[in-house]
């Protein structure tokens, strides 16, 4: 439970951080799920021709990231928008197709709790748009499940313990049977 609220107050801090750097930028998050994880929109719209850099700042807990970005198409040049990078935390996303419609995505990058800065940067011909998809699985919702190493070596001095108890006992009982 306690995790939860922290989650749903860090998805309001992200709200309230994102940077607005135009009128038309815009980023959201959904609230935490029950393990705590995150996903949010970002974007941004009526972007003016020319080059472009739109930066958002926002806070996350310790997880696992994943980030997926497209230019909106609409049959016109002036509409189009080409990314020249995105990057989340320094990390650039691989781009997965350029064209009518410019793709980039990023998986399992690990994050650090506290500030993260998403930067795009490209060019629009005159009303270009995108939006974007960050998701954050929280460290710990999936490690839950496997035992650390210091709980193995307790398992493992617990069974060879039982295991000694159980051949002292059959000694024990031995000797006094003879």
């Amino acid at each position: 439970m306690k995790s939860v609220v922290g989650a749903a107050t860090l998805a309001v801090a992200m709200l309230a951080a994102a940077s607005q750097a135009s009128a038309a930028q815009s980023m959201s998050f959904s609230p935490a799920g029950p393990d705590g994880s995150l996903t949010g929109a970002f974007g941004d719209t009526a972007i003016g021709a020319g080059a472009f850099t739109d930066t958002f700042d926002f806070m996350m807990p310790t997880g696992m990231a994943g980030a997926t970005i497209a230019s909106n198409f609409t049959p016109g040049a002036k509409d189009n928008v080409n990314f020249t990078s995105v990057t989340f935390d320094g990390q650039a996303l691989n781009i997965d197709d350029k064209g009518q419609v410019d793709l980039r995505s990023l998986t399992g990058l690990p994050v650090v709790g506290g500030a993260q800065t998403l930067v795009v940067k490209g060019s629009s011909g005159q009303n270009g748009s995108f939006s974007g998809t960050l998701s954050l699985a929280v460290a710990g919702a999936a490690a839950a499940a496997a035992p650390e190493p210091a709980s193995w070596a307790l398992m493992m001095l617990g069974f060879g313990g039982a295991g000694a108890l159980i051949r002292a006992r059959r000694r024990a009982t031995a000797a006094t049977a003879a």
